[in-house]
C-alpha cells in the first residue's frame, strides 16, 4: 500500500516538473526569444536608444536652426520685394516725366508751325536824309538835279545839299554844331539790339542736356544745364532746365547745390508745372539732412498748395514714412 502511494506521488511530482518546464520554455519563446534562442529584447532596446538619440537635443537644435533660416529667407524676400517696388515706382515716375516732356515738345512744334515769320521792316519815306525825302529850304520850282527834282534828290548828310552839288572843288565843310546844341550822333552810334535766340537752337541745346541726364552722366548734365540757363535765363525750357539741374545735383548728393537750383526755379518760374516737383525735392533734401521739422513743414505746405498733384501724393507717403520712423 505504501509502495503504491510512493509510486503515485513520484509520478505526480514528475508530471508537475514536466509541466513547469514546458510552461517556462513556452514563456521564454513568448516573452522575447526567437527560434535560435536569442533574446529579441536586445534589438528593441537598441532601436529604442536610437530613437531617443534622434529625438534628443541635437535634432531639436537642427530643427530650430532650420526655422530661423526660414524666417531669414522670408525677411529677405520681403526686403527684395520692397526694393523691387521702389524701383518700379521710380521707373514709372521717370516715364511720366518723359511723357510730359514729349507732350510739351509736340505742343511747341505745333505752335511754331502756326507762327508766321515777322514782316520785313521797310524804310520810312519822307524822313530827312533818305531818298525821296524833301530837302529843307529846297525850291520846288528849281530845275532837276541829275534828272531828279530837288525834293527827291539824294542829299549830303553834312551840308544838307544835293549830292550832285558837292564836288571836289566844293567839298563839304565840317559840320559845326551851334553854340549850346549837342552834336547829333551818327548812324554808327545808334544802339542795335541783339537778335532774339533761335528757338530751334534753344530746343536743340535743351534736348542735348536732357539726353546727357538720361544717360546717367550727371556731372556732364550739370555742366550742360548750367550753360543752358546762363544762355537762356528766360523763355521756353528755362524752368525745366533749372529743375533738372537740381535733380542732377540731388542724384550726386550735392544737396546744397540742389536746394539752390530748386529754390531759384520756384522763385523765377512760379507758374511752371514743375513747381510742385521742385517743392517736393526741397522737402526730401531736408529729410536727407535730418532736419525733419523743416521737411515736414515743406511737405505739408506742398500738399496744401497743390493737393491734386502727383507730388502731393508722394509728399503724403513720405510724411507717413516719417511717422513710422518716429521723426
Amino acid at each position: 500500500m505504501n509502495s503504491n502511494n510512493t509510486r503515485v506521488a513520484g509520478a505526480v511530482f514528475a508530471g508537475l516538473m514536466l509541466a513547469g518546464l514546458a510552461r517556462a520554455e513556452v514563456g521564454d519563446y513568448g516573452q522575447g526569444r526567437d527560434e535560435a534562442g536569442y533574446a529579441t529584447s536586445t534589438l528593441d532596446a537598441r532601436v529604442s536608444r536610437l530613437e531617443k538619440r534622434l529625438s534628443g537635443q541635437p535634432l531639436a537644435e537642427m530643427s530650430r536652426e532650420i526655422e530661423r533660416l526660414r524666417d531669414d529667407i522670408k525677411a529677405l524676400r520681403g526686403s527684395i520685394e520692397e526694393v523691387r517696388n521702389g524701383l518700379d515706382k521710380v521707373r514709372r515716375q521717370e516715364k511720366e516725366h518723359y511723357a510730359q516732356l514729349e507732350k510739351r515738345y509736340a505742343e511747341l512744334e505745333s505752335k511754331q508751325a502756326l507762327i508766321a515769320p515777322p514782316p520785313p521792316v521797310m524804310p520810312v519815306t519822307g524822313a530827312p536824309g533818305l531818298p525821296g525825302a524833301p530837302v529843307p529850304g529846297a525850291d520846288p520850282n528849281a530845275p532837276p538835279v541829275n534828272g531828279m527834282p530837288p525834293a527827291a534828290a539824294p542829299i549830303d548828310p553834312v551840308t544838307g545839299l544835293p549830292l550832285a552839288q558837292v564836288t571836289p572843288a566844293n567839298p563839304p565843310a565840317a559840320a559845326t554844331p551851334a553854340a549850346g546844341v549837342a552834336p547829333t550822333p551818327g548812324p554808327e552810334a545808334a544802339f542795335t539790339p541783339p537778335p532774339p535766340p533761335d528757338p530751334k537752337a534753344r530746343q536743340r541745346d535743351y534736348e542735348q542736356a536732357f539726353a546727357t541726364l538720361k544717360a546717367s552722366k550727371y556731372t556732364d548734365a550739370i555742366a550742360e544745364f548750367q550753360t543752358f540757363v546762363a544762355k537762356y535765363p528766360t523763355g521756353e525750357f528755362s524752368d525745366s532746365a533749372h529743375y533738372w539741374l537740381g535733380e542732377a545735383h540731388y542724384v550726386n548728393r550735392d544737396f546744397a547745390a540742389a536746394r539752390e537750383a530748386f529754390k531759384r526755379m520756384v522763385a523765377e518760374f512760379p507758374q511752371s508745372g514743375k513747381v510742385p516737383d521742385a517743392q517736393l525735392k526741397l522737402g526730401f533734401i531736408e529729410y536727407e539732412n535730418a532736419d525733419y521739422a523743416k521737411a515736414r513743414s515743406l511737405l505739408n505746405d506742398l500738399i496744401k498748395r497743390h493737393p491734386e498733384s502727383s507730388a502731393a501724393k508722394m509728399a503724403e507717403k513720405r510724411l507717413e514714412r516719417m511717422k513710422q520712423e518716429n521723426h
